[in-house]
């Protein structure tokens, strides 16, 4: 009987050491946390309202130029690569289409923490990332209905993220952010690459004329044309308004719509641009299926978060509990039974 209260009193013990490691210090640390090769594959789907040819406008084809209400489509993969304790190396890759025809393909790469996904600048240097600053590609495990700053990759810039309110999404209670960037010049180089860096005065003045322009550009664009040199430096500012729908225990994003906007712009010696047409206008959200994948993919994270964080330290404390209770009874039970009989005089 010695033996097997010593037996209960250890397991129990270890019982209640586990229950706290697993709901304090595993779980937190090592499960609710982006995994080493995470890959995660999402879909949008909406349409271009206008998108400029590059190609068709350099070679002064104005009809062809301008296209309206084309179809669009977006693949994003984004992959942990690598991690190194609790940072991982996160790459962002997006193939954009218009009507099946791809227009555009980026590839950003970011450090960050793999659990508040923030950007950090502490990293092995053998990374090649970003310097970006505040959430890249996702929410925090375990987000608040509180504002975060979000990057944006195009203009390399922070913007708020604000939280608006609870709401269901695909069966999942998530939390809702807005994101607005107001007009902001795009630095990125992957897609200036793939936009003019400069045109023709000539061709300007055509499209001015065409009424490819609002009348207000056009009318501006006429006073600055005859100081312009005959090649014109162009600059690209962009613009969001974005709403996203987050699994507050996993930080996925379970929905997002986005209407955002590329404009062209002439940028004159002293520095400031004169806007003058959208090189790009779209309007696009999570395909439905990839919402579905989306909602999937939170309800087993938050399953597996809390089995381990949760419900399998209560099972581990009550077990711990009932095998201390009865290392004791069992203690009780062998004191009361050595205990010596008086001797009964006769």
């Amino acid at each position: 009987m010695t033996k097997t209260r010593i037996a209960c009193a250890v397991v129990g013990v270890l019982s209640l050491v586990a229950a706290a490691l697993m709901a304090w210090w595993i779980t937190p640390s090592y499960v609710a946390r982006i995994p080493d090769g995470k890959n995660i594959s999402r879909n949008y789907e909406g349409t271009f309202q206008s998108l400029l040819d590059p190609t068709a406008l350099a070679s002064g084809n104005l009809l062809g130029a301008i296209k309206q209400n084309v179809p669009m489509s977006v693949a994003q993969d984004v992959k942990a690569e690598k991690t190194s304790g609790g940072k991982a190396l996160i790459s962002d890759s997006r193939t954009t289409s218009a009507g099946g025809t791809k227009v555009e393909q980026t590839k950003w790469e970011y450090a960050v923490d793999r659990k508040s996904l923030e950007a950090v600048s502490s990293h092995p240097s053998s990374w090649n990332v970003i310097p970006a600053q505040g959430l890249t590609v996702s929410w925090p495990f375990g987000a608040k209905k509180k504002n975060y700053q979000g990057w944006t990759p195009e203009t390399q810039t922070v913007a708020p993220l604000t939280y608006l309110r609870s709401e269901k999404k695909q069966g999942i209670t998530t939390y809702v952010y807005e994101a607005k960037v107001s007009p902001t010049k795009i630095v990125d180089p992957q897609i200036l690459a793939t936009l003019p860096k400069q045109l023709p005065s000539s061709l300007l003045k055509l499209l001015g004329t065409a009424g490819a322009l609002p009348a207000g550009q056009a009318g501006q664009l006429a006073q600055l044309l005859p100081e312009l040199p005959a090649e014109v430096t162009m600059a690209y500012t962009f613009q969001d308004d974005s709403t996203f729908w987050i699994d507050p225990n996993t930080g996925l994003v379970i929905d997002v719509q986005r209407n955002q906007q590329r404009v062209a712009a002439i940028a004159l010696p002293n520095g400031t641009t004169v806007p003058l047409i959208p090189a790009v206008a779209a309007t696009y959200q999570t395909a439905p299926a990839s919402a579905q994948s989306a909602a999937d993919d939170a309800r087993h994270g938050r399953t597996v978060i809390r089995w381990l964080g949760v419900y399998l330290p209560i099972i581990l404390l009550a077990l711990g509990f009932v095998l201390l209770v009865l290392a004791g009874g069992l203690g009780l039970l062998r004191g009361r039974r050595q205990r010596p009989v008086a001797p009964t005089q006769e």
